[in-house]
């Protein structure tokens, strides 16, 4: 009975002991301040367990993305020629939260800025448009688009490769225009030509002239003033006026008399000088020249040559039908064309009367006088 009164006693012990254990473990846990970490932890499995745990993180909503705009597009259209009104279009992607002002700006050529604002108050994951207008003017010009520039929205540079848009390029000419003022310029040209232009040092022996040159204004002038009219840049338009007129010189410059009787009476004339008198009509055709530096081809090349880049705009394709144009008709004016009023004159060495009374002219010359090509005008093709 006593040791059985023992053995209770001792099983009353322990019990009471782990009764007490749990309290005090109940009294810790809630007496930790609220959010505190680490501390003691309960545990069951399979029976009564006490476990220190390490340091736990309250759990924290996942934040918004950052703000972020994009260009998404970018779009010109409308217009083919100079003074044509060309659209331009900037399709501007945002994403991330949050509420932003977004600045963009499209601009041409050598960062030239057509037009600049901002886009106040634009939420993320939005998507817009902003668009402006240009007055074309000629050439090959570059277009493009950027959203924040100056990166006020803050955006680290690794992601800023989509904050501008690829280049597009557009040209703008009138080739049609210009080459129908290029026409009017030429018939002007060769008109003035015809009223100033004349022959020079030919050498007259009796009745026979033989040699001389031509001397002739330029006519590249007048289808420059032609071509600017029409809308052709300056320096093109000089350009192409150069290269008629060159072509123009190229066979003018090969133009000689043969040796023809244009003097009759120069053969044997009652006097010491002969006066001036006029020579003989003959047709251009008539003369000495080079009419192959007129071809079309040889034309056509030299424009291009000279034009640059001009050469491959748009309906630049017509300057070979410019240039059978030209060689044609004045092909067709050298047969037509008569030379006149070449004034020749000069010394008759041998006269000596009463013995000598009459004597051939020796090593005379003509006068240079304008208005030996203007008997009749360019027959002009259409």
């Amino acid at each position: 009975m006593r040791s059985l009164f023992a053995f209770g006693r001792r099983r009353f012990t322990v019990g009471g002991l782990v009764v007490a254990a749990w309290g005090v473990v109940r009294e810790l846990v809630n007496a930790r301040p609220a959010g505190a970490q680490g501390g003691v932890q309960m545990q069951k499995q399979g029976g009564m367990q006490m476990q220190k745990s390490g340091a736990t993180q309250k759990s924290v909503p996942g934040a918004s993305a950052p703000f972020r705009a994009k260009v998404k597009s970018f779009d010109v259209s409308g217009g083919s020629k100079p003074g044509d009104t060309v659209t331009l279009k900037l399709t501007i992607e945002t994403t991330g939260g949050g509420t932003k002002n977004v600045p963009w700006v499209i601009s041409r050529d050598n960062d030239v800025v057509i037009k600049a604002d901002t886009k106040p108050n634009v939420a993320g994951g939005t998507t817009f448009d902003v668009s402006t207008t240009w007055t074309a003017t000629t050439g090959a010009h570059d277009f493009y688009g950027e959203v924040d520039p100056q990166n006020t929205l803050g955006e680290p540079s690794s992601q800023r490769g989509d904050n501008i848009s690829a280049r597009t390029t557009r040209v703008f000419s009138d080739w049609p225009r210009w080459l129908a003022a290029a026409k009017t310029g030429a018939k002007t040209a060769v008109s003035r030509w015809q009223a100033q232009a004349m022959l020079v040092g030919i050498t007259i022996n009796g009745p026979v002239a033989t040699g001389g040159r031509v001397h002739g204004p330029d006519i590249g002038g007048a289808i420059h003033d032609a071509l600017t009219g029409a809308g052709m840049p300056g320096s093109l338009a000089s350009q192409f006026g150069h290269a008629v007129n060159d072509t123009w010189r190229a066979w003018t410059d090969t133009i000689r008399v043969p040796g023809l009787p244009w003097y009759p009476a120069f053969a044997a004339f009652p006097g010491p000088q002969a006066p001036p008198m006029p020579n003989v009509p003959t047709p251009l055709a008539g003369l000495a020249q080079d009419p192959g530096k007129l071809a079309p081809g040889a034309l056509a090349s030299r424009i291009r040559a000279n034009i640059g880049a001009a050469k491959d705009w748009p309906g630049a394709g017509g300057i070979d039908g410019y240039a059978n144009w030209f060689s044609a008709s004045i092909l067709a004016w050298i047969p037509i064309c008569q030379i006149t009023n070449v004034m020749g004159k000069g010394r008759i060495p041998s006269f000596a009367p009463p013995y000598v009374p009459v004597g051939p002219v020796v090593a005379g010359d003509n006068i240079a006088a304008p208005g030996h090509f203007t008997a009749n005008a360019v027959p002009w093709l259409p």
